[in-house]
């Protein structure tokens, strides 16, 4: 099965609404970052540190795919799963042991105020078509052998 078909195999098992609420995903992270990230990375002076303008570099290529998701919400799905996978691994990893120490500051706190807003996208995300789309059928590892 080639991916084409494996695609719209997934596209047809989800449902309208579902679409429409990745759609919404999608117009969160635009919007979003249109308001944040944009303006940090274009306004920020030559004395920021590197790793913060590195982080909001990311985040606008995030939003510009974001649009695309927005018209094809399926075939991007896996821009929702490594936004959810991304600020899930932050929260236990940097947040969690924060709050077991005691040290929550106003950023960490504003922080998960922002992440926040994915916390709808683990629900409407289609965790099982997108995994039987991805273990149905495997990539070959080489080139099929040309038909005779």
């Amino acid at each position: 099965m080639n991916t084409s078909t494996r695609s719209a195999t997934t596209t047809g098992t989800i449902t309208p609404l579902r679409r429409n609420l990745m759609r919404g995903c999608y117009l969160l992270m635009v919007v979003g970052l249109a308001l944040v990230a944009w303006p940090r990375l274009l306004t920020s002076g030559s004395d920021r540190p590197l790793i913060e303008g590195t982080f909001d570099a990311v985040l606008c290529a995030l939003q510009l795919l974001s649009v695309v998701g927005f018209f094809a919400p399926v075939r991007m799905a896996a821009m929702l799963v490594f936004e959810v996978l991304w600020k899930a691994i932050w929260v236990l990893v940097v947040a969690v042991p924060l709050l077991w120490s005691g040290g929550i500051t106003p950023e960490v706190s504003e922080t998960l105020f922002a992440f926040s807003f994915a916390v709808p996208f683990v629900f409407i995300i289609p965790w099982r078509a997108l995994a039987r789309d991805l273990f149905r059928g495997r990539e070959p590892w080489r080139a099929a052998p040309p038909a005779k």
